[in-house]
């Protein structure tokens, strides 16, 4: 009899071990994550110069204007993630554009990948563009991502902002891909 509880206390423990890592390997078919807009990196120095991280977000320095271009990383959440096959389904963009549908100021989002072997990026989206909102203030904007599954890749967003005059207070908050439409 002491035998069978112990065999049985084992298999409890070997489930409790297991199960768990189940779980998290179905998660990580579909690949959910935040990026804050302090994870992105300008392009160049020239896109460096002209904007500047407040409160979190990328905005534009004083007085200056023009489109610069910032590059977010996707992080995976398994170490060997390259490897990996995910599906993505959506991009969703944080951003503001206080003049709306009208074209002196604009953020857009595009969701890239780069194949093992590949020396440029490729384009997921048709991407996201927030002069397609009329929304004035803190907004998000989401997009089906078109080829949903990918492997052997690493993941990137590229994200523009622009402005034509000082006036406009457009900023970058950051990016998600949520696994269903926002």
């Amino acid at each position: 009899m002491m035998d069978r509880s112990l065999l049985i206390s084992f298999a409890a423990a070997v489930l409790v071990t297991v199960a768990p890592g189940f779980e998290s390997e179905a998660a990580a078919a579909n690949l959910y994550t935040r990026v804050p807009a302090s994870a992105c990196s300008p392009e160049s120095p020239d896109d460096d110069a002209i904007l500047q991280l407040s409160n979190g977000s990328w905005i534009f320095t004083g007085s200056d204007s023009g489109t610069a271009t910032l590059w977010c990383p996707i992080v995976t959440d398994k170490g060997h993630s390259a490897l990996d096959t995910y599906s993505i389904s959506n991009l969703r963009l944080w951003y503001r554009d206080t003049d709306g549908t009208a074209t002196g100021s604009q953020v857009t989002a595009q969701l890239y990948y780069r194949a093992e072997n590949a020396t440029n990026p490729s384009s997921m989206t048709a991407g996201i563009d927030s002069n397609s909102s009329s929304a004035t203030s803190n907004n998000t904007l989401w997009a089906d991502v078109t080829t949903n599954t990918t492997s052997n890749a690493l993941f990137f967003v590229r994200v523009t902002i622009s402005r034509n005059s000082s006036s406009l207070n457009v900023a970058f908050h950051g990016i998600d891909l949520p696994q269903t439409p926002p």
